[in-house]
C-alpha cells in the first residue's frame, strides 16, 4: 500500500507536469504576440515566465540573460527578423524533480521576413532545451535553447 507521503508526491509530479505544459503554451502565444505586434507590454508579459536570471539561445539570433534581457530580444530584436509569426511546441519529454524540472520540445515555426517586402513565407523546424524552477510556487522558465533543424 502507498503511503500518503508517496500519493501528495505523486499528485505534485502530475500537477507540475501540467503547469509545465501550460507554462510552454503561454510561452508560444506571448512569443507569437511579440512578432506580430511587438510593444514592451508584450514582452514583459513574456518575461514575467522567466526567472529574473534566467537565460535563452536563440541560436543565429541571439543570447539573452535576464528578464530585462528578454524583453528587450522581444521588443527589439527577433521582431526585426519578422513581421509575422506563428508557432507550434509538440511532442513534450518532462521530468520534475521537486522544485526543478527539464524539459525539451519539438517546435514547428512558420515565418515572413521583414525583408524583401514580398517575402514568402519560411517555415522553420526544430527543438526547446528547457529547464525549469519554481518560484513561489509557480513554475518559470529558468533556461531556453533553441536548435534550429531546417531551414
Amino acid at each position: 500500500m502507498k503511503s500518503s507521503n508517496d500519493l501528495l508526491s505523486r499528485i505534485d509530479r502530475l500537477e507540475s507536469l501540467e503547469a509545465l505544459r501550460a507554462l510552454k503554451a503561454q510561452y508560444v502565444v506571448h512569443a507569437d504576440r511579440c512578432l506580430i505586434t511587438p510593444s514592451v507590454e508584450h514582452a514583459r508579459a513574456l518575461a514575467e515566465l522567466f526567472t529574473d536570471d534566467a537565460t535563452t539561445d536563440y541560436g543565429f539570433l541571439g543570447k539573452f540573460s535576464g528578464k530585462e534581457a528578454i524583453v528587450h530580444a522581444f521588443t527589439e530584436v527577433l521582431p526585426a527578423n519578422s513581421r509575422w509569426a506563428a508557432h507550434h511546441a509538440l511532442n513534450p519529454i518532462l521530468s520534475v524533480d521537486g522544485d526543478t524540472a527539464e524539459g525539451t520540445w519539438s517546435f514547428v515555426a512558420h515565418s515572413v521576413p521583414r525583408e524583401p517586402k514580398d517575402a514568402a513565407r519560411v517555415a522553420y523546424f526544430g527543438s526547446y532545451e528547457e529547464k525549469y524552477r519554481r518560484v513561489g510556487g509557480a513554475w518559470k522558465f529558468a533556461s531556453l535553447i533553441v536548435r534550429f533543424s531546417s531551414p
